[in-house]
């Protein structure tokens, strides 16, 4: 199913529900369906007026249907001031109740019956990426689109009888376009409300003309006109956990809900920040840095295992890459190494968490080390982007064409004949060459074949190309070797947007064979 997922980066969530007065103390949670949408709407006619009014219209007349929810934990919080109201300088202040929400996971909309457009879902995922906040200002998001998603539901429209541990919640939603058309054609036939509105309130109230206009409507000026709920607005009966506000939950680093976090992901500092072109060395003393903590924390061998890559006896895992990968980046494309990935396919478990939450610094070539700030854990949907300025980062982007970004080195050496030509397949591929063992290496992690692969053999970093021989391309603490000292540089097209991210070949758990999207935007 298609869904949105909202993260709150200041941990906190403000909106008060429709109708009711913020000193009242109530939390409209989850989001209801109108104020999500009308966020939307904001986005496009702010950030992202360059896409076109009707595919915007197009979505969100497909989003009208009702959505379900995953809803993370969350914990109830408020403060107490006082703020002046017409004096500047207070001394007409009143005081203020501010209730809001506690959470560090991350809120997933979803709508199970409704399919978008390719052209939808890339507008969709433009104007989530545009979204800075949910309710009031305060409210810091970063919004993400998620293609297929197939997590677990906790939040959905009441429909017969409410289970044990449930409650209902009342959410503003807006009607079909149908039923509004309806609503309006009766207030126009007897227009004795709208006189009485006008009377009571000196002008008359206006009737947006579809339910696009009706989204648009300022809430100010609909609660002057005296509505008690917007025109094209309905209220609508949803199923949540009792008591979602838990006592005594104290929001952390924890997954939300039954979807374990698979991605770690570090800054970088330092008075000399290592090269793009080191990327395997850097991948490499992460690992060595991260067994080292495990030593100043209670983990289990099998947490021990899914950072070093190998079983208790010293020999190499076989879980199908499902144990950690350490992925440098050089997200703003100036040639210096800024930030890091622990991705870890297989879930990162709260031991593992506690592991990372302690690594503060990585040994530097030369006296320089290298300072690492946990950025956060979530999924790749919450972190991946094309947009590098808005924190996001290429590794875990989507996209239909990615190009190589450090080099692709081979597992097993081509085959040739004995009088040295290359013994090709039916299909034309040489057997076992790069392009062979890259689309091998591509349907062993379960992604589709791609329709197209190019070579190149450079990567192009601020202005100037660096090729793959300038790359360290060995590793220096074991781990087996390359099969040759060559590298390779791939253009990959596939039919449909993948999600990253993807690394290959030899090296790929320490930063090599790593593609990032075509067209990145710093």
């Amino acid at each position: 199913m298609i869904a949105i997922a909202f993260r709150f980066p200041g941990g906190h969530y403000h909106a008060t529900p429709w109708g009711r007065h913020v000193n009242e103390g109530l939390i409209e949670w989850p989001p209801s369906p109108w104020r999500i949408l009308r966020a939307l709407i904001a986005c496009y006619h702010r950030k992202c007026s360059y896409l076109s009014e009707e595919l915007v219209r197009s979505l969100i007349n497909k989003l009208i249907r009702l959505p379900s929810y995953r809803l993370p934990q969350v914990a109830a919080g408020h403060t107490r001031h006082y703020m002046p109201q017409k004096d500047p300088l207070g001394s007409d202040k009143t005081k203020i109740f501010d209730t809001f929400a506690l959470t560090s996971g991350s809120l997933v909309v979803a709508w199970p019956d409704v399919d978008l457009t390719p052209d939808e879902q890339r507008a969709l995922a433009v104007l989530m990426e545009g979204i800075s906040y949910l309710g009031r200002a305060e409210s810091w998001v970063e919004g993400c689109f998620l293609q297929r998603w197939s997590g677990d539901i906790n939040c959905f429209p009441h429909k017969g009888a409410v289970p044990a541990g449930w409650e209902i919640v009342s959410l503003l939603a807006p009607q079909q376009e149908e039923s509004f058309q309806e609503w309006i054609r009766d207030r126009v036939q007897d227009p004795g409300n709208l006189a009485q509105r006008s009377r009571l309130r000196g002008r008359k109230p206006t009737l947006p003309s579809d339910l696009w206009m009706a989204l648009h409507a300022e809430t100010a000026n609909l609660q002057s006109d005296g509505w008690s709920s917007p025109p094209g607005g309905r209220w609508v009966d949803y199923v949540r956990p009792a008591n979602p506000f838990q006592a005594g939950y104290s929001p952390d680093r924890r997954s939300a809900g039954n979807v374990p976090y698979t991605v770690a992901r570090f800054a970088l500092a330092g008075s000399v920040l290592p090269r793009l072109t080191e990327a395997l060395a850097i991948g490499e003393r992460m690992r060595q840095a991260l067994i080292s903590q495990t030593q100043f924390v209670d983990v289990s061998e099998a947490v021990l295992s899914i950072f070093s890559g190998k079983s208790a006896d010293g020999s190499q895992l076989r879980d199908n890459h499902m144990h950690a990968f350490y992925l440098p980046a050089d997200d703003n494309n100036d040639g210096w190494l800024d930030h890091i990935m622990v991705y870890i396919p297989g879930g990162i478990s709260e031991e593992a968490q506690k592991v990372l939450t302690r690594l503060r610094r990585l040994w530097g070539a030369g006296g320089h080390d290298i300072f690492t700030v946990l950025v956060g854990m979530g999924h790749p949907e919450e972190y991946g982007g094309m947009h590098v300025s808005k924190g996001r980062t290429p590794q875990l982007g989507s996209s239909r064409v990615w190009v190589s970004r450090t080099p692709f080195m081979l597992l097993r050496h081509p085959k040739m004949s004995r009088s040295g030509q290359p013994k090709m397949r039916e299909n034309g591929l040489h057997i076992d060459g790069p392009e062979e063992q890259l689309r091998r290496e591509l349907m062993a992690r379960g992604f589709p074949d791609p329709v197209r692969v190019d070579l190149v053999s450079h990567v192009r970093v601020k202005g100037k190309n660096l090729y793959w021989q300038n790359f360290r391309r060995q590793r220096t603490s074991g781990g087996g070797q390359p099969a040759g000292s060559a590298g390779y540089g791939f253009r990959l097209t596939f039919a449909e947007p993948v999600r990253g991210p993807l690394c290959l070949g030899y090296g790929c758990h320490f930063g090599l064979g790593q593609f990032v999207p075509d067209g990145v935007v710093t």
